[in-house]
């Protein structure tokens, strides 16, 4: 299988179809580290599981669990575990979606609760064909799979993608819908709606109320959700697409919004920074919160406008973005870094993982051939920061990685790549410091 290459306008087109120079920054082609090696622990076939669009999370043995939205005994996606078994990483399908009411291919990373149940959205099926929130407890020996719910498409919204779920100290679940709802604003009829985030609270065993935290009128507030989080203090961020002047690059740049809880009704909505697309970035994925309370992302264009091209033009190659809260409560963007689209990367469009204050990520693009790589972004004095690519993908070991990394605790990182591998199907990898 050929490794796809995709260009910007269209990888932007199929995430929002689908569901939907800088101060202090160290620019310049970053040299490749030598001092971590990548291993690819398991090569996606084509049989289950296969081409993982999202990353892994892991329980406290070090098993990795993911979820894959194609294969499986229906060909409607699986829920996967790897285990480390004599030295070498095996599969295990935990549970096949049939298509019907338990839901059918799931695209976004699962999460655990504190019990050791696992909790995810499959983007089609359910009692509705519009997709469901689903739990996988172990039982006998293996998983049982149960449906907590089933979207409607109406003003519960449709299709939970891209979009993580959260959970709080209480057990409450969190999620996004891309779609669906608010139908009543021209941008939203035009899309199919405009998208929700809501919140599923456990009432009795196995059974959860569906409540709305916030509708999306197209506006201000933006489109199509996703990439939800947790503050210290219990306040829920998340990125949207913009909606000035229509969904796509370069006219919808996106924005990072902040959702806190209210005695009652729907959260209160605010945007916490709006980008403009130019040097500060566009396309804003995942953030992460640093111990000081500083936020940082990435923006999949923008940046250095003239080095990297799509349909629309110039339109940069992508940031590294911080916003910092100041005290009149807005937040101040900072580009702390921009790719050129050469050896150090382009076009991020996954989230950043911080270990011991250097942030690692992902770029879908750039590289030594072209097919994205992990980079590391560490703090110098004076506010700069300085990049360097951990590795760069060639094909044989991987190609397009698209998911947000994660670290364990002695400071290995884990990822899945989208193509590449002995079969063309995707890898999981390890980095080693």
């Amino acid at each position: 299988m050929p490794y796809p290459r995709l260009s910007l306008s269209a990888k932007l087109s199929r995430i929002l179809t689908a569901t939907f120079m800088l101060a202090g920054v160290t620019l310049g082609l970053a040299a490749d580290s030598h001092a971590q090696t990548e291993t690819t622990i398991y090569n996606f076939g084509a049989t289950a599981p296969d081409i993982p669009y999202s990353g892994v999370v892991s329980d406290a043995a070090g098993n990795l669990y993911g979820v894959a939205p194609f294969g499986g005994s229906g060909n409607h996606g699986v829920v996967y575990e790897l285990s480390l078994v004599s030295g070498t990483w095996q599969a295990t399908v935990l549970y096949n979606f049939t298509g019907g009411a338990d839901g059918a291919t799931p695209y976004a990373t699962p999460i655990f609760d504190t019990a050791g149940n696992l909790y995810g959205t499959a983007s089609g099926g359910g009692a509705h064909s519009f997709g469901v929130v689903f739990k996988l407890s172990r039982s006998g020996g293996g998983w049982q799979e149960s449906v907590l719910y089933s979207f409607t498409g109406g003003n519960d919204g449709m299709a939970p993608t891209l979009g993580n779920l959260v959970i709080d100290k209480a057990g409450n679940l969190y999620g996004s819908n891309v779609a669906g709802a608010n139908l009543t604003s021209e941008a939203c009829q035009n899309t199919s709606g405009c998208g929700v985030i809501f919140e599923l609270s456990p009432v009795t065993k196995g059974q959860y109320k569906f409540k709305l935290v916030h509708t999306f009128s197209g506006g201000w507030d933006g489109v199509g959700p996703a990439f939800l989080t947790f503050d210290s203090k219990g306040t829920l961020y998340g990125s949207a697409a913009g909606a000035w002047g229509g969904w796509e690059a370069p006219n919808a740049p996106g924005l990072i919004f902040k959702l806190t809880p209210t005695t009652s009704g729907p959260w209160k909505d605010s945007a916490t920074y709006a980008f403009t697309g130019s040097t500060d970035g566009g396309a804003p994925s995942a953030i992460v919160f640093d111990k000081a309370g500083n936020m940082y992302g990435t923006g999949s264009y923008g940046g250095i406008i003239n080095n990297c091209w799509s349909g629309y033009g110039p339109i940069g190659c992508g940031v590294v973005f911080r916003l910092t809260p100041e005290a009149n409560g807005k937040w101040k963007e900072t580009a702390i870094y921009a790719f050129t689209g050469g050896s150090d990367g382009s076009e991020p469009d996954a989230g950043l993982v911080i270990d011991k204050g250097i942030l690692y990520g992902t770029t879908w693009g750039g590289g030594i051939s072209n097919g994205g790589v992990v980079f590391q972004l560490s703090p110098n004095s004076g506010g700069t920061w300085t990049e360097t690519v951990t590795h760069s993908f060639v094909g044989s070991d991987g190609y397009i990685p698209r998911s947000t990394l994660i670290v364990d605790h002695a400071g290995n990182l884990f990822g899945t790549t989208y193509s590449g591998g002995t079969s063309g199907y995707g890898v999981a990898f390890e980095i080693t410091p």
